[in-house]
């Protein structure tokens, strides 16, 4: 029978012409190479090379044979790798968001119900979330829009609504609520890696100078110490103490309130019964 290394080994003796840089290359010594070509031709039932006194190339046939050998072995590469992927998956809760708080508030519903998978997520772009969840690459994503593609339903998940976090001495401090237009201009303190957040206030605030944060820790810091406005949530203001130096106005854009839906795929809807059933009663 005809194995895989062998064919690995005929490639490798194509690409490096010589068996001793094929054995090299393959981490094998030359003995053990020239076995595994001799065999492969006895499987074949055909001379594969030219042997002369201190050479060996390869004949027409094994040319051919070689052409063969690359695309069998790419096969098998590719359904290796297709079934690894389809194990993983039947293992993995796999999740994309185009916000951060639906990461965190998910996490606690799928380890509740599918306690025996892995949970993993990540925060993507709203058109790389679509593409993600049609290719099976996310077992659902999180939007701030409800489906409107009959491959995919939805359903509401939760709600978040984005504050100005201002100093006391802040001018618009005592202001019941301020739209984005008016604290336009602005230098402002910023979290990294907000998701669609960002792109709202890039767009309802073209002229602030947003001075962006990686760390979570060193953002409250700044926070603390410094004059500068910031953004806050109720997500953050549930979880999070507000400083004592800071007054919470509500943003009066309604692009500052969101309702984020989970999306899925209706064909894989009752392998998400549980999940969904449970999300629909919150």
């Amino acid at each position: 029978m005809i194995e895989l290394e062998q064919l690995r080994h005929l490639i490798a003796f194509y690409e490096c012409k010589t068996l001793v840089g094929a054995a090299k290359q393959l981490h094998i010594s030359q003995p053990v190479l020239t076995r595994s070509m001799q065999r492969l031709e006895e499987e074949l039932e055909v001379s594969l090379f030219i042997r002369s006194k201190n050479k060996l190339t390869l004949n027409e046939t094994g040319l051919m044979a070689v052409d063969l050998a690359k695309r069998i072995v790419s096969d098998a590469d590719d359904m290796k790798k297709q079934i690894k992927d389809f194990d993983r998956k039947q293992h993995t809760f796999a999740m994309g968001s185009c916000a951060p708080a639906p990461i965190l508030e998910m996490n606690k519903r799928v380890s509740q119900i599918y306690s025996q998978k892995t949970f993993s997520s990540e925060m993507k772009d709203m058109d790389v979330l679509i593409r993600g969840l049609k290719d099976k690459t996310y077992s659902i994503i999180i939007m701030p829009i409800p489906s409107d593609d009959d491959m995919m339903g939805s359903v509401p998940f939760m709600e978040e609504e984005i504050f100005f976090s201002l100093p006391l001495d802040h001018p618009f401090a005592g202001r019941k609520s301020l739209s984005m237009k008016e604290m336009d201009g602005q230098r402002m303190l910023l979290m990294s890696n907000i998701g669609f957040w960002h792109d709202i206030h890039k767009r309802k605030m073209p002229h602030t100078k947003f001075l962006v944060q990686k760390d979570r820790s060193e953002f409250f810091d700044l926070m603390e110490l410094s004059s500068l406005p910031s953004f806050t949530s109720t997500y953050t203001l549930s979880h999070e103490k507000v400083p004592e130096n800071r007054k919470i106005i509500p943003i009066s854009d309604k692009e500052a309130k969101a309702t984020f839906y989970c999306w899925y795929l209706k064909e894989n809807k009752k392998n998400l019964v549980l999940l969904l059933d449970k999300l629909k009663a919150i």
